[in-house]
């Protein structure tokens, strides 16, 4: 049976076989490539086992790069060790970036490690990747995550900062809370934010306390006051007003604090005229 399958730049006709007898014999590195992408393309769990082959052993690195593709959009977890595989071992920034990107789709709790390893990688864009892919996955990443937040290294304590918000899992809060302390700006600024995509009211005090602090980093503060935005608290209230009128000039962090006190306003105003009784009471209007 021949099978077409459609590209940007033209269409193949090969057969199933003749592909992978490219992929095993060709002398064409460009022929064995493309041999690996159309059958990633096709769908046809039989290209597992000879992508998992080429991925272990061809010399070229696009060649490899284009097996571990292949292979994550196969989807056969057959693939998962030959993945991690190629994630920890081999020497092309490309074939680890793309079996990090593979492992994402694939799944499960056994590719966590590696991926969490993998935020160590010397390579920024592997790093990337497999911030993404542990994000892809979900829950299952949560706890070790939550164990990379005291890595040595900022970069790791970054992406798991980043990645713990994008999941959501509530058992991060309070951990999280704590890298506000962090020494580097850049992991204070990934806290912040996640914490406000957490969305647990137990981060409010904590973020308060940032955006009054005048010695912290003004994109640090900003980003805890669009943290309290978010959460609607009553309790940031009176801090973002009186951090608006204190500044002696608006810039972004107080333009920042306007727009989440006007969130919380709203998202509490008719609480705020219940507790009143029917005393009728008007928005401030200063705001």
């Amino acid at each position: 049976m021949t099978i077409s399958v459609n590209n940007r730049k033209k269409t193949s006709k090969k057969s199933f076989d003749e592909l992978v007898n490219d992929l095993k014999t060709s002398n064409s590195e460009k022929v064995r490539y493309n041999a690996a992408r159309i059958l990633g393309e096709m769908g046809d769990f039989n290209a597992v086992e000879p992508l998992i082959e080429v991925l272990k052993n061809d010399k070229n690195g696009s060649v490899r790069l284009y097996a571990a593709r292949a292979l994550g959009e196969l989807g056969d977890t057959t693939a998962t060790e030959p993945l991690i595989e190629s994630l920890r071992l081999d020497r092309n920034v490309d074939v680890r970036v793309r079996a990090a990107r593979a492992l994402g789709r694939l799944g499960g709790e056994v590719v966590v490690e590696p991926l969490v390893e993998a935020l160590n990688d010397e390579n920024p864009q592997v790093c990337i990747t497999a911030t993404e892919a542990l994000i892809e996955i979900g829950d299952v990443a949560t706890d070790a995550l939550i164990a990379s937040l005291d890595h040595e290294k900022v970069n790791v304590r970054c992406d798991a900062t980043r990645a713990l918000g994008e999941i959501g899992n509530p058992k991060c809060v309070d951990k999280i809370i704590n890298m506000l302390k962090d020494e580097w700006v850049n992991v204070r600024i990934y806290a912040v934010t996640s914490l406000g995509k957490l969305n647990d009211r137990k981060a409010v005090p904590g973020l308060i306390e940032v955006m009054k602090n005048e010695k912290e980093n003004d994109l640090v503060r900003a980003g805890a006051a669009a943290a309290l935005g978010v959460l609607r608290d009553q309790r940031a209230l009176l801090p973002l007003r009186e951090l608006i009128i204190n500044a002696e000039e608006l810039g972004e962090l107080e333009d920042t604090a306007l727009k989440s006190f006007k969130k919380i306003m709203a998202a509490n105003w008719e609480a705020m005229q219940s507790a009143q009784g029917t005393q009728a009471i008007k928005k401030p209007s200063f705001f």
